[in-house]
């Protein structure tokens, strides 16, 4: 299934528009503090797009660290941007859908705080459909996740109520959320904003090698985009949406993990170059690994023919 929504699909676009309909399930009862509040951060962050080879290489590489190490990890990251928006492609869990996850974090004196939604292409009309989540994150600087309810939990833990059967005529519905449902919603936003902040992990410790990872200059939006928004009565984003794509060496690092993973569960190999990857450096932040020798015996050096 092809999964990519194409470059020109933006989720920034599609969510700004959505925080300013009627609709938009982050307005409870006209009230739309929360959703004026994710809009003014969204447009004030350093916003990006990780094409999909950078999305496999960079969550790879956190996936092999262990739970400890990965709180660890979060509670010690320090990104070059206070606050930014990341949007990947991605798939429904179903894998029915292609569409693609946004994320918002803001680094605040608690921690790293996470919102987390994801756009999808309705299949009739080929139109969009937002997902909001039913739950903020919070990553605590000790190690401690917390969380907190969106305007949108209510709607979410209804509707998974009723896909249960367990909605009862004549009871009011905010007696008929159980517990296991709440929690449940909880995991899901945990879930996905784990998902998100691997990548902020692995941008973070590779901002600064682009022979790894090529990180677009943030730039000023065109005239036209200013524009655009000027005609809605809106101010603009601050900076426009850049690309992050692995360089020659991130390709190289690769292709030899997906390598690996097909080589996994055989013989152990003999020594061999190892391309380079990301690790936990002991003061909790993920640093990059030149390449290296790995495995059993010498290593094995092929000749190389030089010529003048």
């Amino acid at each position: 299934m092809k999964i990519s929504m194409g470059r020109a699909i933006k989720f920034r676009e599609q969510i700004l528009k959505d925080l300013r309909k009627p609709s938009c399930l982050l307005i409870s009862d006209r009230d739309d503090t929360y959703a004026r509040d994710i809009e003014e951060r969204i447009k004030g962050a350093f916003a990006f797009y990780v094409d999909s080879d950078g999305v496999n290489f960079l969550q790879e590489g956190v996936q092999k660290l262990g739970e400890e190490d990965f709180f660890y990890a979060i509670s010690n990251v320090r990104l070059p941007f206070e606050s930014i928006w990341l949007e990947f492609d991605a798939a429904s869990d179903d894998g029915k859908h292609e569409g693609r996850i946004g994320v918002l974090a803001d680094f605040t004196p608690e921690g790293l705080r996470v919102f987390s939604a994801q756009l999808f292409k309705r299949p009739r009309d080929k139109g969009f459909l937002i997902h909001y989540p039913g739950s903020d994150v919070l990553f605590r600087r000790n190690g401690q996740v917390e969380m907190s309810d969106t305007p949108v939990a209510f709607y979410r833990d209804v509707v998974t109520e009723a896909d249960r059967g367990q909605i009862r005529r004549g009871v009011p519905l905010r007696d008929q959320i159980g517990t296991d449902t709440v929690h449940e919603r909880e995991h899901e936003a945990v879930r996905y904003a784990i998902r998100c902040v691997a990548l902020l992990l692995a941008i973070a410790g590779l901002h600064r090698r682009p022979e790894v990872l090529k990180i677009e200059e943030a730039r000023l939006p065109s005239k036209q985009v200013v524009k655009q928004f000027e005609r809605r009565g809106e101010a603009a984003p601050k900076y426009e949406l850049s690309v992050i794509r692995l360089g020659e060496e991130g390709y190289a690092a690769a292709k030899v993990q997906h390598e690996d993973a097909r080589a996994d569960g055989r013989l152990k190999r003999s020594a061999h170059w190892v391309r380079g990857h990301l690790f936990l450096a002991r003061n909790g932040k993920l640093t990059w690994r030149k390449a290296h020798v790995r495995g059993e015996g010498n290593r094995i050096v092929k000749p190389r023919h030089v010529t003048s």
